[in-house]
């Protein structure tokens, strides 16, 4: 059982865990050969939900989606009623897969989830700027987002402040999680296999030297990173 991502970044994420895909931000050509009966949506954002995508989805295949009740009024509104409302802790049987919501913390409500499969235990997050308070020991895998290196975003703004220019680092660094965090995380509950996603551009050449840093202890999935997308 291996985690795959379609595309992930902040033009559009797309992943599958088994019979699993985890959010619709990108085109359907993108992934119409790549559907899953099950699909598990995070939060509202256009990257991650997309409606035209969405929408195509369940026209054209057999699909359920489960979502947070906000979500699913979203897709009662686009004419989709093919929807489990879930919540935040519960969990949920999915064909062979046991599913948990795990509250993420962005500026909209959102969800990371914690995925079961025999003696699988897969752990799927992004879009949040804290881990506090959850936990994932020894975990089989993990998928992280490692938006920004938090040293380097710093600099980014000390210097737009100093130019007077706009950097969309400020925001990054309120909304989404660094490597760092990411990283003690990961080494905190001792998971060995870690798929980075959602890496931001403007910081990437020292997210990647910090994952590099821990590649004697956890194994990085480089094979996902060339799905990255800006």
């Amino acid at each position: 059982m291996t985690f795959k991502v379609i595309e992930t970044g902040s033009s559009g994420n797309c992943f599958l865990f088994g019979e699993l895909m985890i959010d619709c931000g990108l085109p359907y050509s993108k992934i119409k050969d790549h559907v899953k009966p099950n699909v598990l949506l995070t939060h509202c954002h256009g990257d991650h939900f997309n409606n035209s995508t969405i929408r195509k989805l369940s026209t054209n295949h057999d699909v359920t989606f489960y979502a947070l009740p906000y979500l699913c009024e979203r897709l009662q509104t686009i004419g989709i009623d093919n929807f489990v409302p879930i919540e935040v802790g519960k969990v949920y049987q999915i064909g062979e897969y046991k599913v948990s919501p795990v509250m993420a913390y962005h500026d909209v409500e959102n969800v990371g989830y914690r995925i079961m499969y025999k003696s699988i235990k897969h752990f799927h997050i992004t879009d949040t700027v804290t881990l506090e308070g959850i936990t994932a020991r020894n975990y089989t895998s993990a998928s992280i987002e490692c938006n920004h290196c938090e040293i380097a975003a710093l600099q980014l703004i000390e210097t737009a402040r100093q130019n007077g220019e706009f950097t969309h680092m400020t925001r990054a660094m309120n909304t989404h999680l660094s490597v760092q965090k990411a990283i003690e995380f990961i080494l905190e509950n001792d998971i060995k296999n870690m798929t980075p996603i959602h890496i931001g551009i403007s910081t990437k050449d020292q997210v990647m030297y910090a994952l590099n840093q821990i590649r004697n202890k956890v194994n990085i999935e480089e094979e996902a990173l060339k799905n990255e997308i800006h």
